[in-house]
């Protein structure tokens, strides 16, 4: 017992004297062991005293950068990991400067600073004039620092979670101490100690678990209490009616902001909210030290997604793609971050195969036509995602030159599918090569609808198909009527056929057409000069003169009948003589 007491006073002076933070952190884990070996004796108190003392004042001066600290080395780590470039390594090489200032022997710091020195020589250069700026001379390797042995005694066993309690709620003080009931029965114990535990107050807890664990050692009531006030206490939990009203507000007000995106005013409420914590004997809130971490990290991700989308518009899209995973690595399904990673990854993806597709456009008229069609959509919407973007103008520019030679192409055939159509001899033909040419010109329309050259021979080309169907059809009903074979219908083919003479009377199907109807009236002709009618002959003879006989030229037919139907008139007129 004397040896624990004189190890407790050793600590005490030991803490008096040094004010080192590392040294601190020992002397704390020191008075945690002491306090360990103390527990259910008469030192208990004392040893309990110490470790608040120690524990307050290195959380009193280390506290107010803590939450700090911790964040600019996070934002730096996590520049350092996405680095695609110098800039973002001199982005690190800031932060870091302003945690060394914070804290100079921060071996988190240091280390990061090595590795953003390592990146370049010029980062290496800087990361040396800070060094020197701060008097740090090298960063302790991690082994050095695990391996390097206590100042202190050697290590105890080990104990049971202990809280770092604050100033205002370390170990009861003598007046608390005579306020406690010292013969008070169990129960009395166990009631104050429900009542102490859910009013948060954990120290006070603590204290009450450890009287009634020295009247009955094993008790599991206050072991239970005992350890979640440990607990709580180590974790910062603070019930929310230890808060005071008007940090409250202003941290629900800072909520609001953050929700807003507000988050330079929102950090400093978070402040304002913890200052008045603080006021109030509150000096571990832990919602509001992880909802300022929480802030960081919110800002570093606006911060990356504002860089991936200045990178984005410079069509940087590999890095912009890095920055945007970074965000969403800092702030897990942030919206936006994904938002902005699967229209980069889109626009990434439309761009190859544009660029694939081009270079394989081939085959047929027809079959580019269609390819380049398929591209120009495909590439029309990926700009409409990223519509200032340089390198998919250039690639437009590239795709309306290769529309424009496929263009050329097309109006080239038309053309001249148009001019074999009008100088062929056969409605046949003309009008394959009349479909083929309107088939051209559609495409051509396909691949630019507002072109008015291809409008135009589409209407001249498609009335001039409707003309030769309709000569089609009329050849089709002059063939029936003719086949019929009486006067009427052999007069409306001869009429129906002349109509046509004058446009398609080199097409074999009409001449044949033509000339069945002359052996018709050709008969008709030489029966009536057989039944004595010459009149009748001659009518049917003036007929075979005029279209569409013409274009036979069977002028011995029409002589040999002219010649018999002359010879029995001039007879006629000899006989009459002669009468």
């Amino acid at each position: 017992m004397q040896e624990l007491q004189r190890a407790i006073e050793e600590l005490r002076q030991r803490a008096q004297r040094t004010a080192d933070p590392q040294a601190s952190s020992e002397l704390e884990r020191e008075a945690r062991d002491l306090l360990t070996e103390a527990k259910n004796t008469p030192l208990e108190q004392m040893a309990q005293a110490l470790f608040a003392e120690i524990a307050g004042n290195q959380f009193a001066a280390a506290r107010p950068n803590t939450a700090a600290l911790r964040g600019l080395v996070r934002r730096a780590r996590i520049r350092i990991e996405i680095a695609g470039d110098d800039d973002d390594i001199d982005e690190a090489i800031d932060i870091l400067s302003d945690a060394l200032r914070m804290d100079a022997s921060s071996s988190d710091v240091i280390d990061l600073l090595q590795r953003a020195g390592a990146h370049s020589a010029q980062a290496r250069q800087r990361v040396q004039e800070l060094f020197d700026r701060h008097g740090v001379r090298s960063a302790p390797s991690t082994e050095t620092r695990e391996s390097a042995p206590a100042e202190s005694a050697p290590p105890r066993a080990s104990d049971p979670p202990v809280s770092r309690p604050s100033m205002t709620e370390s170990a009861a003080s003598p007046a608390e101490e005579r306020a406690l009931p010292s013969t008070s029965s169990t129960d009395e114990l166990l009631t104050r100690l429900s009542e102490s535990y859910y009013s948060g107050d954990y120290q006070q807890t603590i204290d009450v678990a450890n009287r009634i664990l020295a009247i009955q050692a094993n008790n599991p009531t206050a072991l239970e209490y005992r350890e979640k006030s440990e607990d709580n206490l180590i974790r910062g939990i603070v019930p929310d009616h230890r808060i005071p009203f008007e940090a409250r507000v202003a941290y629900n007000r800072a909520n609001s902001l953050v929700r807003a995106g507000n988050y330079e005013q929102a950090s400093g409420l978070y402040r304002e909210a913890r200052e008045l914590a603080e006021r109030d004997g509150i000096l571990t809130w832990k919602d509001v030290e992880q909802a300022l971490l929480d802030i960081q990290d919110l800002a570093l991700a606006r911060e990356l997604l504002t860089d991936g989308d200045r990178l984005m518009s410079n069509d940087n899209w590999a890095e912009a793609l890095r920055k945007y995973e970074g965000a969403l690595r800092v702030v897990p399904n942030d919206p936006q971050a994904e938002e902005r990673l699967e229209m980069i990854r889109r626009i990434q993806r439309d761009y190859d195969q544009v660029a694939v597709n081009m270079n394989t456009i081939g085959g047929t008229l027809e079959e580019q036509v269609a390819q380049i069609a398929s591209v120009s959509s495909l590439l029309s919407h990926t700009r409409q995602m990223l519509p200032n973007s340089q390198r998919l103008a250039q690639m437009q520019q590239e795709l309306d030159n290769k529309l424009a030679s496929i263009r050329s192409q097309v109006n080239d055939q038309a053309q001249m599918s148009l001019n074999h159509a009008n100088n062929s001899t056969t409605l046949d033909e003309r009008i394959l090569l009349m479909n083929a040419s309107i088939k051209l010109m559609e495409l051509g329309l396909e691949l630019d609808p507002t072109d008015s050259t291809f409008s135009e021979m589409l209407m001249r080309s498609r009335n001039l198909q409707a003309d030769i169907t309709r000569a089609q059809q009329t050849i089709r009903r002059a063939q029936a009527l003719v086949s019929q074979n009486f006067d009427a219908e052999l007069a409306q083919a001869r009429q129906m056929l002349a109509e046509m003479a004058g446009d398609y009377a080199q097409d074999e199907r009409f001449r044949s057409t033509v000339n069945d109807l002359f052996a018709r009236y050709l008969e008709r002709a030489e029966e009536a000069l057989g039944e004595g009618k010459t009149r009748e002959a001659r009518t049917w003879l003036e007929a075979m003169r005029d279209d569409p006989f013409r274009i036979l030229g069977r002028r011995a037919d029409i002589s040999r009948i002219d010649g018999v139907i002359r010879g029995r008139r001039n007879r006629g007129r000899v006989v009459m003589l002669f009468i």
